[in-house]
Parts: C-alpha cells; sequence; structure tokens
C-alpha cells in the first residue's frame, strides 16, 4: 500500500525547509536572495529588495509530496523494473499538458532561470522535523532539473504525456521504460547557481523578461504516431505544436499575464519589480517558490 506524503507532512512545512536551506547555501558563497512573497502583492506599493541592475538569475523551485513505496507493480512485463533500494519514492509529472505545471517549469529553464524539482526521501513528520533540526532538508532530498526529465525521455523516444519519477535514497528514474537521471547535489547548488551567474554576467531585470518571453513559446509535444502498418514511413516520435481545440489557451494565458503586469506595474516601484511579482505570482499558483539569486553589491 502507497503512503500518500501529503497524509504524513505539509508541502507549505516541506517548502519552507528547502527554501530556507537554499538561501543559506546561495549565502555561504556570497550571493545575495530574495524569495517572492506573496502576502507583499497586498501592499499598496510594490517593491521588492532586489538589486536588478546586478548580474543575476531567476531560481524556481518546485515541491513534490508524491508517495512512498514498498513495492513496484511492473505495468509492462517485457520491461526490467529499475533497480531501487529501500525505501523509495513516487511522483507524477504530465510533460505533455501545455502550459501545466512541467511546461511551464521548462520553459522557464530554457529562458534561462536555474529550475530545480524538490521531493524529499524520508516520508513521516519526525523525519522532516530531524532533517529540519539538523539542516540537512536539501540534503536529504531529490533535487532534479525538467530539462533532465526531457532530455532522457526525448533520448530514449518516449512520447510526452504522463510520466512517473521513481527514486530511493542515491538514485532516481524516469518511467515508463527506466532511464537513469543526473540528479543535482545539494552540495553543488551554490557553486553550479555561482558559475552560471558570473560566466553570463546577465542583468537580473533582463534575465526577468528572458524567462518572460520563454513563458509565452507553445513548447512542441512528442506524440506516439500511427502504428507502423498504417504509416511505415513516420517516424517512432513526431513533434507537433497542439490541437486546435487548445489554440485559444496560449492566448487566454498570455492575456491574463499581460493583464497581470499591468496591474502590477501600477504600483510597483519598476517595471523589474512588476515582471518580478508576475513570475513569481504564476510560480507560486503552482507550488513552486521563486528566488532572486543576484552577485553582491
Amino acid at each position: 500500500m502507497p503512503v500518500d506524503l501529503h497524509q504524513r507532512m505539509s508541502e507549505f512545512s516541506y517548502g519552507y525547509g528547502v527554501t530556507r536551506e537554499v538561501e543559506r547555501l546561495l549565502k555561504s558563497v556570497g550571493l545575495r536572495t530574495t524569495p517572492f512573497l506573496p502576502s507583499l502583492l497586498q501592499e499598496g506599493r510594490l517593491g521588492f529588495d532586489v538589486k536588478f541592475n546586478r548580474p543575476g538569475r531567476p531560481l524556481l523551485v518546485q515541491f513534490k509530496l508524491g508517495e512512498a513505496l514498498q513495492r513496484l507493480r511492473r505495468q509492462d512485463a517485457s520491461q526490467p523494473p529499475p533497480a531501487l533500494g529501500r525505501p523509495f519514492w513516487r511522483f507524477n509529472v504530465d510533460t505533455a499538458e501545455p502550459n501545466g505545471q512541467f511546461d511551464l517549469l521548462l520553459k522557464a529553464e530554457q529562458g534561462g532561470a536555474e529550475v530545480y524539482y524538490a521531493a524529499p526521501r524520508f516520508t513521516s513528520w519526525d523525519g522532516y522535523v530531524l532533517a529540519y533540526e539538523s539542516d540537512q532538508v536539501l540534503e536529504r532530498s531529490l533535487l532534479l532539473s525538467p530539462s533532465e526529465i526531457d532530455a532522457k525521455l526525448a533520448a530514449g523516444g518516449e512520447p510526452d504525456g504522463p510520466h512517473r519519477i521513481l527514486y530511493d535514497g542515491m538514485t532516481s528514474f524516469v518511467l515508463s521504460e527506466a532511464k537513469e537521471l543526473s540528479e543535482v547535489r545539494a552540495t553543488d547548488l551554490a557553486r553550479k547557481v555561482q558559475t552560471r551567474i558570473e560566466q553570463r554576467s546577465q542583468r537580473m531585470d533582463l534575465a526577468l523578461s528572458d524567462v518572460q518571453v520563454a513563458l509565452e513559446r507553445q513548447r512542441e509535444i512528442r506524440v506516439r504516431p500511427p502504428a507502423p502498418e498504417e504509416h511505415a514511413d513516420v517516424p517512432y516520435v513526431m513533434r507537433v505544436t497542439g490541437s486546435a481545440e487548445l489554440a485559444a489557451t496560449p492566448d487566454r494565458i498570455a492575456a491574463d499575464r499581460s493583464r497581470r503586469y499591468e496591474e502590477f506595474r501600477h504600483r510597483a516601484a519598476s517595471e523589474a519589480d512588476a515582471r518580478f511579482a508576475v513570475l513569481g505570482f504564476e510560480a507560486w499558483a503552482i507550488g513552486s517558490q521563486l528566488i532572486a539569486v543576484t552577485l553582491p553589491n
């Protein structure tokens, strides 16, 4: 019987522990951090304590509480199960949903943001408390970029759609056919972000603009083609841009973003503050934490 982690701990509490430790690690290498707080949107004057004229990158951390499993039920007897130790956990991603969680996170990453899924490698509230008290919430979590998931699925010829992420204390896999994923270790996160900021040397306000542009793009979705006997010359994977009935969805979402930006801009101290608020609000709506990371003054 799988154990739903939402019944054992709070996603809010887990997210707070992850955010606190991410900030601490980034500050330990001299980086400046400012997390987006939805409560600030209620203030009469929007202003975030971010040096937007400094080199920096937006960082998005998506929290996932999945299920703790005792055993793995094989859906395809022809495929060997991944080699997992005990305990192990599972969460789901849908890579085909237009403007869904995965789609937005991947496009933000492609637009230049640092983006990671974070999922706990513990199951109980007591496990979280012990990790929190010893500053090991991030160390005892899976850190995984959306682009890593997408790349492994594409390399294996897998179509977009619902997929399972399985992981134990050391390794992680994306199914249907098990493919091992390359994780980011907590101890490497801060230096990785610092190196990318220094190499790119892009101002934070321009980085936010690039991410906003990337979110407006419609990502191509991999689909499984018809049976080979019907179209023998069709490759195993083809790419499409979406169906006609979904054509209005990107326009509506773009209009919502534009409206939200105008509303925030009237109250924001600067254009960059408004862009940060728009991205932070959208990230918060899908359960993700936005952190502005910049070089020190």
